[in-house]
């Protein structure tokens, strides 16, 4: 349980600045949350004109549309590259940490709770496609089959896991998600959950059998390129995943802590993480080299902006910029620093910036 609880090391002030929040809700929003617990996945998310400013942890861009997902279940978005927001109606009021849109109608979300959610009207509507129970449930048969027809240490671990863990959805915390079309997609999250798609969300497979992951480290992050996936998590771990077979390969970085995220241009990878951390590989990951970083801080989000210039973004408020894919990185200060916790490339070479205090879209310096 203590690894759940720290898992997010950079989120750590979402839960400060939710209470603080907590403590200005007008009257009527106050009178909802002296109700009787009611559990978040299943409980809509609370309107609020403080939606756009309170703390949003991914953004993305859902064609020329602006999606921004966070605490308590809120997501907003903007259609003039923001300076307006409105808050989508969401039927949940987990904590929505990751978003990803296929194209500018089909997009999911998910978070805590093990929660999917999907929209496909472009993030203006959603709708609540499993948590995890309903995950639990799905590995929890699948394994069964599997052991079923043919036993295996690896599969009766699995099993015993998945187990464990039905019941529970408070440990089935999600931290990504990707699709790779309108239908095959995955989510991952804490203690090695990993699971696959292949009808939109409705129904999952469990893949964590087939990961090299025997500690049940966090899987923080996933990204696409050139037909490849690409999993971070802790402790310097890198994976690359063929989403056709299923094979993983580990690649792991020479560092010892959690890495948030990677960035892909071309040839060139990159992963980043705690204490201002940023490794480069040139040759997909077989070697790694350390990027100096003018910046401690920890990198929690990164993209490529206006086609070549990659950015990153820290918890101290601070943006790395390479202009050299990432061989070479300066600190820029924009124009109003919040502690960052994800970025998306915006049209126009602008990008959008999600933190403590929300969601704001400006020009790279």
């Amino acid at each position: 349980m203590f690894r759940l609880q720290s898992h997010l090391v950079f989120r750590v002030l979402q839960t400060v600045l939710a209470i603080a929040l907590a403590c200005i809700l007008p009257p009527a929003m106050a009178v909802q949350e002296a109700k009787a617990f009611e559990q978040p996945a299943n409980t809509p998310a609370v309107s609020s004109r403080l939606a756009a400013r309170s703390p949003l942890m991914a953004v993305t861009m859902a064609g020329q549309r602006v999606v921004a997902v966070g605490l308590r279940g809120h997501v907003v978005y903007s259609d003039d590259l923001g300076k307006s927001w409105v808050q989508a109606h969401v039927p949940v009021s987990t904590d929505l940490v990751a978003v990803t849109f296929v194209e500018p109608t089909e997009g999911w979300a998910v978070g805590h709770g093990g929660v999917v959610i999907h929209s496909s009207d472009g993030g203006a509507n959603w709708e609540k496609l499993v948590d995890g129970d309903h995950l639990s449930r799905f590995a929890v048969a699948y394994y069964e089959s599997l052991a079923a027809k043919r036993p295996d240490a690896k599969i009766s671990a699995a099993l015993e896991r998945a187990k464990a863990m039905a019941g529970d959805g408070s440990t089935q915390a999600l931290l990504d998600v990707l699709f790779v079309d309108k239908r095959v997609g995955f989510v991952v999250g804490a203690f090695n959950s990993i699971f696959r798609t292949a009808d939109g969300g409705k129904t999952w497979t469990p893949w964590m059998e087939r990961t090299n992951n025997p500690n049940e480290l966090h899987f923080y992050s996933l990204r696409a390129s050139g037909g490849r996936l690409l999993l971070t998590g802790e402790q310097g771990m890198v994976w690359e995943i063929d989403p056709e077979s299923g094979a993983v390969e580990s690649k792991p970085a020479p560092y010892k802590g959690t890495l948030f995220g990677s960035l892909v241009s071309g040839s060139d990878t990159l992963v980043f993480g705690m204490r201002g951390s940023v490794f480069r590989s040139a040759d997909d990951g077989r070697n790694w080299d350390k990027v100096a970083i003018p910046e401690q801080g920890g990198i929690t989000g990164g993209a490529v902006i206006g086609g070549k210039r990659l950015v990153l973004a820290t918890q101290a408020g601070k943006l790395l910029v390479s202009d050299d894919v990432g061989k070479n990185f300066r600190v820029v200060r924009p124009a109003h620093p919040m502690s960052y916790f994800g970025i998306s490339a915006v049209p126009g070479g602008r990008m959008a910036l999600v933190g403590s205090e929300g969601v704001q879209v400006e020009v790279l310096p």
